[in-house]
């Protein structure tokens, strides 16, 4: 009787089902610890990837960001006269892409003047672009005909440029309407001159009391001139529109350091020369224009390759009226303006 009861018992040890049987809980509860461990072992798998992932995205939107914030600084450099930026701020952070808002200013003989911002969108990829939408100036008609061009922003005026060798229908000649304004104004002028000159020879015509600002240069080749004046390209006269002139937005020139001016042309060279050295830049198709149209039949861009055909310049208004006079200066546009004391 006892040898079938341990022969019983051995049967329910390894009966398939059986609650009581202990090898089977034994098996189910090693499974439930193999399936647990695994489901840890997966949550902290996929934990550090979320985490190796999210710092991989967050370099690549760094770095995404340098180059943005680079590119967009070095071709300021070169364009946007007598703006200042006082620097980037990120307005928005998805997933894909970021905007950036460079805040902007003029400087009127010590004042800030507001301008308006620069907004652009940068990608995950790299890419830079300003945001969709129109971004024209305002253009309000004068009275004698023609327009006068306004920052979408701050309602201030457009500089406004004349090639020297392009023949318009009337050409700008503001100076004298300085009288106009209060005497504690102060104001900036866009200057277009009859030629290309020398940067020490615009600086030794600037008189005294009238601060040097940016330079115009002459970056120009004979199709861009026929694109101005269509007439020089052999248009019918039923197509012709007579030309306008260069809005700020559309010119290229560099800054005069005060302090240091030997280092300013070289300083737009150097500007050149680096946009060139990123092919993959936003703007190195421009830069690349640039720098053909400066060397000519050179071989290398240097400063002899530099011409300046216009500038700005600040003042007061007593100090620009000494200006009237030059015969160098073909044309004049009042652009910016400000009171001393405010």
């Amino acid at each position: 009787m006892t040898r079938d009861k341990k022969e019983r018992g051995l049967e329910e040890m390894f009966q398939e089902g059986n609650p009581n049987n202990s090898f089977s809980k034994i098996i189910g509860k090693a499974r439930r610890k193999t399936i647990i461990r695994n489901i840890i072992v997966s949550a902290l798998v996929l934990f550090f990837l979320l985490i190796a992932f999210g710092f991989s995205w967050l370099s690549i939107m760094r770095w995404s960001e340098a180059n943005a914030i680079h590119d967009i600084h070095l071709f300021s450099e070169i364009t946007d006269p007598n703006i200042q930026e006082a620097g980037p701020q990120q307005a928005g952070n998805g997933f894909f892409q970021s905007i950036l808002t460079f805040d902007r200013y003029k400087e009127l003989e010590g004042i800030p003047v507001d301008w308006s911002s620069e907004v652009v969108t940068y990608s995950l990829f790299g890419g830079v672009s300003g945001l969709a939408g129109d971004h024209s100036p305002i253009q309000i008609e004068k009275a004698g005909g023609g327009v006068k061009s306004f920052d979408r922003e701050t309602k201030q005026r457009l500089l406004e440029f004349y090639h020297p060798e392009v023949v318009y229908k009337e050409v700008a000649d503001e100076i004298s309407q300085l009288a106009d304004f209060p005497e504690q104004t102060v104001a900036e002028l866009g200057l277009s001159f009859d030629k290309n000159y020398s940067v020490d020879e615009i600086r030794e015509m600037i008189p005294e009391g009238v601060t040097l600002k940016w330079f115009w240069v002459d970056t120009y080749s004979k199709d861009d001139i026929d694109r101005i004046d269509n007439r020089s390209a052999g248009s019918e006269e039923l197509y012709i529109i007579d030309p306008t002139p260069e809005l700020a937005t559309q010119v290229y020139g560099f800054d005069e350091f005060s302090e240091h001016p030997e280092l300013s042309v070289q300083g737009f060279l150097d500007n050149i020369n680096m946009g060139l050295s990123n092919e993959k830049g936003k703007y190195f198709g421009e830069y690349e224009r640039i720098a053909n149209n400066l060397k000519g039949s050179s071989e290398d861009l240097t400063e002899d390759n530099v011409r300046v055909i216009g500038a700005v310049v600040t003042g007061g208004i007593a100090d620009l009226a000494a200006l009237e006079d030059q015969e160098a200066i073909r044309a004049s546009v009042i652009g910016a303006a400000a009171n001393l004391y405010n």
